[in-house]
């Protein structure tokens, strides 16, 4: 999203000689403090993946026809802004007859037809064969991640969860993680087909018993990835995809557990697209793999210095809804930085537990989990494990997404929630409602006692919000890590290690400043989160292919009639552009035909 400017009157300045803050600053820091902004747990550009069957139909590509662009592009959604950035960032043209002569030869059966489904970063080819079985085709798009590494990766992390550590993944036929030599022309990824129905076609028809068995098979086989405790951090590769110099020394941490192919695999740089994006791909970065959770942190900052010194440009942003207002300064973008290299220390837990290097599912949503087809509804498969890596356990952990729910009525520690005291006197629809509630709650409660709980660290969001906060703040402005760095300096005597003083310092005229932009920040976010629903959309823009000439068509008649006063005070706010549905990012080439 976006944050509103930061005046150049605001300055968090490292003092050469380090004084004890003031209570009073202290205490205004204290009164700054805010829930994290939504962005910070969006996903990449793209749709958000729906907990239900998607109700667009497919592309289907029988053989016999003519192969045409619908194979290759982006075919289900539209974008009301940077469309053009969007497509071109989804399009990828492959030779399709050598990738049926591929899955010809590993299968021992000729296809018969293909269909595409599509995610946020790679098309999927369910492809038929002459024998009646069924097979996935995955297709990587330039969105998704670095060049080989990304599916090498991805290739080597199934292979060890599945057979080192009993994790039901689909098995892998064929795979190919260089596009130039490969005859296919992209990178792609042969493999068998999920056994079992995906959960998101399910998940609201099952009984309470059904859920608690998905979330306590999850935790079991997350159970299993986190007693794998890896030497470093970083992505998994088989060894012979990694340079000598690039690996790790050694496999699993020290005194831990081993589960076997110490030969086979190794921790190597990190395959994350955020290390990859724009210019970064060709930039000599800090990529890992990393020996302590301090030098990943530090990385995180080094990346964007380096970055902004020398590429970034004021108010180029892939979704205008994040737009940040006035000149944005890279001096003030790198000073911030390096404040919050200054804190590392302090945002690092001391258990060892909470630090071990661990793999981890970070997108556990509804499509990519598949259970039993019988009255169990067990997990049987998990897939897309594109971008998984061994990090830091407490950086790691979260729920999944289609357990979350509001945190407000929840309990804290090990109590489980419970129905209002005023429950008995609601009417029967409202009870109803608060009894989906309460068993949502419930789901949730359970995932967290068992799995999060006995990896609870103090302070968790003071000191998580600035590692996510510093490797956006060009996009998303400066104000999200500022704010993050005040309450580190309000905290700073519980969270610090030792008896130095804070390395933070702000003025009671900087809190104060701090805490009207804070403000107005929040009013500006939930203006543009009511004309998001109001105009039905989804992220970046994203509507259905059926939707979008009546959204488009809404829109172009819709700002000419805002109310003169309201304009007036937006162009104040924001005096470039307030408009949100528009494009800002510079058209792109024509894509690469890579055949």
């Amino acid at each position: 999203m976006k944050v509103l400017r930061s005046p150049a009157s605001i300055r968090i300045v490292r003092p050469t000689t380090a004084l004890k803050p003031t209570n009073v600053s202290r205490q205004l820091a204290t009164a700054v403090s805010i829930t994290p902004p939504s962005y910070l747990s969006l996903p990449p550009p793209g749709p958000p993946k729906p907990l239900l069957q998607d109700p667009r139909p497919p592309v289907v590509t029988a053989l016999g026809t003519e192969y045409n662009e619908n194979l290759f592009r982006y075919t289900s959604g539209r974008w009301l802004y940077n469309e053009s950035q969007q497509m071109a960032q989804r399009y990828i043209k492959f030779d399709v007859a050598a990738l049926h002569r591929i899955i010809a030869s590993v299968c021992h059966s000729p296809v018969v037809s293909m269909e595409k489904k599509e995610g946020l970063f790679n098309k999927t080819l369910m492809v038929t064969l002459a024998n009646g079985k069924k097979v996935a085709a995955r297709i990587k798009n330039p969105i998704a991640g670095p060049d080989h590494l990304m599916t090498s990766s991805e290739v080597a992390t199934m292979d060890f969860v599945r057979h080192n550590l009993g994790i039901p993944v689909p098995k892998i036929l064929a795979w190919s993680s260089h596009a130039a030599n490969n005859g296919v022309g992209a990178e792609y990824i042969i493999m068998e087909s999920a056994p079992g129905v995906q959960l998101s076609t399910v998940w609201r028809t099952m009984d309470s018993r059904q859920k608690k068995n998905v979330v306590n098979s999850i935790v079991a086989l997350e159970q299993n990835m986190l007693n794998a405790k890896f030497a470093q951090y970083g992505s998994l590769y088989y060894r012979d995809d990694i340079p000598e110099s690039k690996r790790a020394p050694r496999l699993y941490a020290h005194g831990s557990r081993r589960f076997g192919s110490e030969e086979k695999f190794c921790i190597g740089p990190i395959a994350h697209r955020n290390f990859y994006e724009d210019e970064r791909a060709a930039m000599n970065l800090d990529r890992g793999p990393w020996s302590s959770p301090e030098d990943y942190l530090r990385s995180l900052a080094l990346r964007e210095e380096a970055w902004i010194s020398r590429f970034a440009k004021p108010n180029i942003h892939d979704d205008p809804f994040r737009n940040v207002s006035g000149p944005q300064l890279k001096e003030e973008h790198l000073q911030c930085l390096e404040q919050y290299r200054s804190i590392i220390p302090a945002l690092v837990p001391t258990a060892r537990k909470v630090l071990a290097s661990n793999l981890w599912h970070s997108d556990l949503n509804p499509g990519n989990i598949f259970v039993s087809d019988d009255e169990e509804r067990r997990v049987v498969s998990i897939i897309d494990w594109q971008g998984c890596w061994a990090g830091p356990a407490y950086l790691q952990m979260t729920s999944p997404s289609f357990l979350a729910c509001d945190g407000a009525g929840l309990p804290s520690g090990l109590d489980f929630p419970k129905l209002p005291p005023e429950y008995d006197i609601m009417s029967q629809d409202t009870k109803a409602i608060m009894r989906e509630d309460h068993k949502a709650q419930m789901l949730h409660k359970l995932y967290e006692i068992k799995q999060l709980y006995p990896y609870r660290i103090s302070d968790r969001e003071a000191r998580t919000m600035p590692v996510r906060a510093a490797g956006r703040t060009w996009k998303d402005g400066i104000l999200p890590l500022r704010l993050a760095l005040l309450d580190i300096f309000s905290r700073w005597t519980e969270l610090s290690r030792s008896d130095e003083p804070c390395p933070l310092r702000f003025t009671r005229e900087e809190v104060q400043e701090l805490k009207r932009q804070r403000d107005r920040y929040v009013d500006w976010h939930d203006f543009l989160d009511d004309v998001r629903t109001t105009f039905g959309m989804r992220l970046y823009g994203w509507v259905s292919p059926h939707e979008y000439p009546s959204k488009r068509a809404l829109l172009e008649g819709t700002r000419s009639r805002l109310p003169v006063a309201l304009t007036s005070q937006l162009e104040e706010i924001l005096p470039q552009d307030w408009w949100p549905f528009r494009d800002t990012v510079p058209l792109p080439s024509a894509p690469e035909v890579r055949v």
